[in-house]
């Protein structure tokens, strides 16, 4: 695309044109089905000037609804929870769970009034546990849309995982800063130097689709317990280097993981025999949590799917776990975002799941965050105020390590041309 300006990231008017012509037609994550699991269950999306509520009805199906009632346009309920009909806390109209209305205060003082009002619907269409929402009622079917995201995330099982956090906050960025900042590796070199001992950064692959991409080990390439070839290090312990990824991936039972990597380290194997003994151990110990890895190569074992959802996620996905981030525009304002923190994980069988506190932090700054975050949330900061300088006219892409990118801005322009 050469240099993308600057003005995707920084104009109001660009922002506007993406509320006019992008949200309002893409499938994006509103939530995930767990959030909702009971009849009366409901989560309210926002994107823009729009709030939708995800609901689970009487018939145990998903809904989505424009949360705004049709007598004078107030919103009906707001965040999450559980209720067996939505009454409008101005004048008292009240909904079903299907959007029904069904009951009108005075209702003989209107002579106009039609007997089959129902709340605005909005597509909502289901895959790997989250909800996708889309305000086009002509919208392409989801499974469209996604391809081939659901066939590259089989194995993974996203459906029967649960959340483990739940962490949101408003970053001083554009959302698509923020996603680029999380949709290449390129930036580890310069921007998370500590963790190059144990990243080889130069050997991640990239791959784009029509609308989505990936990146990482891709086809055959295989992990190796390797440094960043970056730091030239003649000598190294693979040791160090397995408890240092295996800390950084974040596994579903990473108190287990480390206790097999110390057990591993005693053992003091030949060299290259470390890192596929973790591997098949790490298999036994999902297989023994009754996880089906039969989907699943051992050196899956030890890498991630790192996924970019078009427009607005992006995340590693590994065996048993997942980290995804969603990103979405902070109201219209282009300098600022709010950023959704998932981690995913297939709950132990038998075992009873709640689902967790959702913290939500209006300020980055509130929280302390681990290193490699918080380099990340200073960054963008420091990056959105420098694209507003008279010295700066677009981005200038690396064409391979940073093709996702590129990718993202192509699909928009589909949208925006529309």
């Amino acid at each position: 695309m050469g240099v993308i300006p600057k003005e995707r990231y920084i104009s109001q008017e660009f922002a506007d044109l993406e509320m006019e012509r992008l949200w309002p037609r893409v499938w994006q994550v509103a939530c995930r089905e767990e959030e909702v699991p009971s009849p009366g269950d409901f989560v309210e999306y926002t994107i823009g000037d729009e709030s939708v509520l995800v609901i689970r009805g009487d018939d145990g199906d998903v809904r989505a609804l424009h949360n705004a009632c049709l007598h004078r346009g107030t919103r009906l309920a707001a965040g999450c929870g559980r209720t067996d009909r939505f009454t409008c806390r101005y004048h008292g109209w009240t909904y079903a769970l299907d959007g029904r209305l069904v009951h009108v205060p005075d209702r003989e003082d209107f002579t106009d009034l039609d007997d089959d009002l129902t709340l605005r619907p909005v597509r909502a269409e289901r895959f790997g546990g989250f909800v996708f929402v889309n305000l086009d009622p002509d919208a392409e079917p989801l499974e469209d849309f996604l391809y081939p995201i659901p066939s590259l995330l089989a194995p993974y099982r996203l459906e029967d995982m649960r959340f483990r956090s739940y962490v949101s906050t408003v970053l001083p960025a554009n959302w698509k800063a923020v996603v680029d900042a999380f949709n290449e590796g390129y930036h580890v070199q310069g921007a998370h130097p500590q963790i190059l001992p144990w990243t080889d950064d130069v050997s991640i692959a990239y791959e784009q689709f029509d609308t989505h991409a990936h990146y990482g080990r891709l086809g055959e390439a295989t992990r190796e317990l390797r440094p960043s070839p970056r730091l030239e290090l003649g000598e190294y312990d693979e040791g160090e280097i397995l408890a240092g990824m295996v800390a950084g991936l974040g596994g579903a039972f990473l108190a287990d993981e480390r206790r097999i990597v110390e057990e591993l380290r005693a053992a003091d194997l030949p060299p290259g025999e470390l890192l596929p003994a973790y591997q098949r151990r790490r298999m036994q110990l999902l297989e023994s949590r009754g996880f089906d890895v039969s989907g699943f190569t051992p050196d899956q074992m030890t890498s991630a799917e790192d996924v970019y959802w078009f427009p607005n996620m992006v995340g590693p996905v590994y065996p048993g776990s997942a980290l995804l981030f969603r990103v979405r525009p902070h109201g219209r304002d282009p300098h600022s975002s709010i950023k959704d923190i998932w981690v995913l994980e297939w709950p132990a069988p038998g075992a009873e799941w709640e689902m967790p506190e959702r913290r939500f932090f209006p300020d980055w700054t509130e929280k302390q965050w681990d290193p490699v975050s918080a380099q990340d949330y200073a960054n963008l900061a420091e990056a959105q105020i420098g694209m507003r300088s008279r010295g700066f006219d677009g981005l200038r892409l690396n064409p391979r390590q940073e093709g996702n990118i590129a990718l993202m801005h192509r699909v928009i322009d589909r949208y925006l041309a529309d």
